[in-house]
């Protein structure tokens, strides 16, 4: 009877790998409508992006209210022009994610001694891991917003300059711009927003747009502060804009020194770590000797 169960699990084994394999062949052509799209969102295990779409893409779950609020995260990570897509893509790490752990949870229970404690943490671990994309999505969006609040004292600074020597507010956005790293996301919003004043929408709207983007304060404040003083000329301007970098600077130099505090606090346990390896190497012997 053993011999006959052992042969049985042997057998799934085989056909869950089969399976896999068939899987990874059927969907290889899923991944060619959203190659920029994957590039973008920096997908993990790229082997598996073709089987979580396949997968996604026919299996029929719809959560609406959670859907809400991913597409929500997406769009103000990626912006709304793309958030369909780059769901379906984030969708389809999740569903990579899971494919993976479960694909080896199954082959240990089939192969190896498994009991219900292994079945409990298997699927507690698969939850966990299916969920942690949100988590990382989440950590991407808290670092867009860091990375958006460091360039915009030094944005709001040059322009500060360009305009003392002269140069009308526009034409200062649009070369403070020209003169950025445009993979940056400030930069990237304002280049975005300038192409659409160029494309004819109206720059007041434009700018309210890309505060609504952000969703940082200092931005809508310093969009609000912009269009309060667009039209008194650009001393009072400069002014104001003098006023605005040095109080984002502040904002740069509370943000740094709460990273620094927040890296001192991961250090901690590390650190306890080694004390205590410290401690066990140096008294190990001294307890010995003392033994005898």
């Amino acid at each position: 009877m053993e011999n006959i169960v052992f042969l049985f699990k042997q057998a799934a084994a085989l056909g869950l790998v089969i399976f896999l394999a068939a899987l990874m062949v059927i969907s290889r052509g899923s991944c060619a409508a959203y190659r920029a799209e994957l590039e973008e969102y920096r997908f993990r295990f790229p082997f598996l992006a073709s089987a979580g779409l396949y997968v996604y893409t026919r299996v029929p779950w719809n959560f609406d209210s959670y859907n809400r609020k991913v597409r929500a995260k997406i769009a103000d990570l990626f912006g709304q022009r793309r958030v369909d897509a780059l769901f379906t893509v984030h969708m389809a790490q999740k569903t990579a994610l899971v494919i993976l752990p479960a694909f080896m949870f199954a082959m240990v229970s089939l192969l190896g001694q498994a009991d219900t404690s292994f079945y409990f943490f298997a699927v507690l671990i698969t939850v966990l891991i299916y969920y942690q994309a949100d988590a990382q999505l989440d950590k991407r969006l808290k670092q867009k917003k860091r990375d958006i609040l460091i360039d915009l004292a030094g944005f709001i600074n040059t322009l500060a300059l360009m305009i003392n020597a002269g140069l009308p507010f526009s034409a200062a956005v649009s070369k403070a711009v020209r003169d950025s790293d445009l993979e940056r996301p400030l930069y990237k919003e304002l280049n975005f927003m300038l192409s659409e004043i160029n494309a004819g929408k109206p720059a007041a709207r434009a700018y309210e747009d890309m505060a609504f983007r952000c969703k940082v304060p200092e931005v809508t404040r310093f969009i609000s502060v912009v269009l309060q003083n667009f039209n008194r000329g650009n001393r009072d301007l400069a002014y104001v804009l003098r006023t605005l970098a040095q109080e984002a600077w502040e904002k740069r130099k509370d943000l740094a020194r709460k990273q620094g505090e927040e890296a001192s606090a991961k250090l901690v346990f590390p650190m306890v770590m080694v004390f205590v390896a410290i401690a066990v190497i140096v008294l190990a012997p001294a307890i010995q000797s003392m033994g005898r």
